[in-house]
């Protein structure tokens, strides 16, 4: 990516709407080969080719994840509400919104509607005439090259955050989330109800920490 700001929405479009073939290609040629991913329910590690009887990475375990999606959600409505680049961190930061629908329950009785941030790791790397990462004789990442190559942005890992009630979305349709709603509303009461009952003692254990008489305070110590 040469401005991952304004190609990132084509990107996760290719990944997770469009035909199988696209989606292949953008993860060969946006995300390198040793790329991680991290989700609340999978993940897989960062690690470079290695040969399990055949040619592996985690890029190619990657691939069978984003597979599995489209099957379990044939059509996915994705949006990308925003994406801001930290360039000092080489971060990519989105926020999306997706409605995922299994193929399996019947007239769309049940739908996720769920928004995430998506955390992209970026690296730079310099790419050959086809424009995917440069690599030596035995497979691995080239790092840098000459001053005339070319250097590109790309994905180097992929961490998606939801809230909790996002994911029970995917897990326990059918209200859980409005129970996690609720429990999130009990637990700011609970707040409230800890500072009103124990406000006396708090504000007597400051007065005594002002006046330093209070437990580790200096006056206290010296006492002692």
């Amino acid at each position: 990516m040469e401005n991952p700001t304004a190609e990132i929405h084509g990107i996760v479009q290719a990944l997770c709407t469009e035909s199988l073939a696209d989606q292949q290609n953008a993860l060969d040629q946006y995300f390198t080969p040793d790329a991680f991913f991290i989700h609340p329910l999978c993940r897989v590690p960062s690690f470079s080719t290695r040969a399990f009887g055949h040619e592996l990475n985690s890029r190619s375990l990657l691939r069978y994840i984003f597979l599995w999606y489209r099957f379990l959600s044939p059509h996915i409505d994705l949006t990308v509400d925003s994406a801001v680049m930290d360039t000092k961190n080489s971060l990519l930061y989105l926020t999306i919104r997706q409605t995922f629908t299994l193929w399996f329950v019947p007239f769309k009785l049940w739908q996720a509607h769920v928004k995430l941030v998506t955390v992209l790791a970026l690296v730079r790397r310099p790419v050959d005439s086809k424009g995917f990462p440069s690599t030596d004789a035995n497979g691995a990442l080239v790092n840098s090259g000459g001053p005339s190559d070319k250097q590109l942005w790309f994905i180097k890992g992929q961490e998606d955050h939801y809230q909790m009630e996002e994911w029970l979305k995917f897990i326990a349709p059918f209200g859980a989330s409005l129970l996690w709603q609720a429990w999130q509303l009990f637990a700011t009461y609970l707040c409230w109800l800890g500072v009103v009952c124990l406000w006396p003692f708090a504000a007597a254990v400051g007065h005594l920490n002002r006046e330093g008489l209070g437990p580790g305070s200096k006056k206290t110590t010296k006492k002692q």
